[in-house]
């Protein structure tokens, strides 16, 4: 049985973006045009035309397509879920309803999308409201996305974050949220032409790793037989080793010549822990 996939793809107007500049549609109508976005929404053969010019060349006309269709190639779409996210604007909405329904024909399965602060509206009339919004908006979104990867790892799929559209602070949250979820990251590098997958540059250290930690701060640098307690049981050593193979790789500690050493981040994170707790 092929593994289940669950994609959250952070979704910006790169549709309409490139419906202007290849001069196919809207070439008049400005991003924050709210009203006149959503005159075009309300039309169902406006909608079709979008849905259509995307439909025949979708890797072309969409960033969150082109990033997303490259990971998937030659998978099984009915087992590939996806959940897209945008802000609360009408050029937004346009753009995921056209990425949505070529989706849906495609077979993919679709998740309700999320929405989040576009401000548009709020920023033109209610400034003070709109940067409120956006703020709370932001970390809403963050617990959502960690809670949704977290739910769909219990029920066995393996969950990738596509932070490829969207507002900047949005791509940031994405990518935050799959850091975290040790989750797939993935986006399109135009330079090399093609998707590249994120290492993992946030973690938070837990269990023996946080006492490695804590240990190490007491020493400029030791060993790892230094760092386990005597009495540990070979299953407690395993433990220990492999929690200074996660720290190395993520950056937290640097081995040389056998010597375990914190490094500035390692410290960093720890004293931001220190802070939480």
């Amino acid at each position: 049985m092929r593994e289940k996939e669950f994609h959250v793809i952070s979704t910006g107007v790169s549709i309409i973006t490139n419906l202007k500049s290849k001069k196919k549609l809207y070439t008049d109508i400005g991003i924050s045009e709210e009203d006149r976005w959503k005159e075009i929404m309300e039309n169902p053969e406006e909608i079709r035309k979008v849905v259509q010019i995307v439909s025949a060349d979708p890797m072309v006309m969409s960033a969150e397509l082109n990033t997303f269709l490259r990971v998937v190639k030659d998978k099984d779409p009915s087992n590939i879920s996806v959940f897209l996210f945008g802000t609360k604007t009408m050029s937004n909405e346009l753009c995921r309803t056209a990425i949505q329904e070529y989706l849906k024909t495609k077979g993919y399965v679709l998740y309700s999308p999320q929405e989040v602060s576009g401000y548009f509206y709020e920023a033109k009339y209610y400034p003070e409201v709109a940067v409120s919004d956006f703020q709370k908006d932001l970390f809403t979104l963050v617990d959502i996305l960690i809670y949704i990867a977290v739910k769909k790892k219990e029920e066995g799929f393996k969950v990738f974050f596509n932070p490829t559209g969207g507002l900047k602070m949005h791509v940031v949250a994405t990518t935050i949220a799959g850091f975290i979820t040790s989750s797939e990251v993935y986006y399109m590098n135009e330079e090399f032409n093609d998707v590249v997958f994120i290492p993992n540059l946030f973690y938070l250290p837990k269990g023996k790793e946080l006492l490695l930690l804590k240990m190490l701060l007491q020493k400029e640098e030791t060993t790892l037989e230094e760092l386990i307690p005597s009495e540990a049981s070979s299953c407690e050593v395993q433990e220990y080793k492999d929690g200074i193979q996660r720290l190395a790789l993520y950056g937290l500690v640097r081995i040389k010549d056998n010597k375990i050493i914190l490094t500035e981040r390692g410290s960093i994170i720890l004293d931001k822990i220190r802070e939480l707790f």
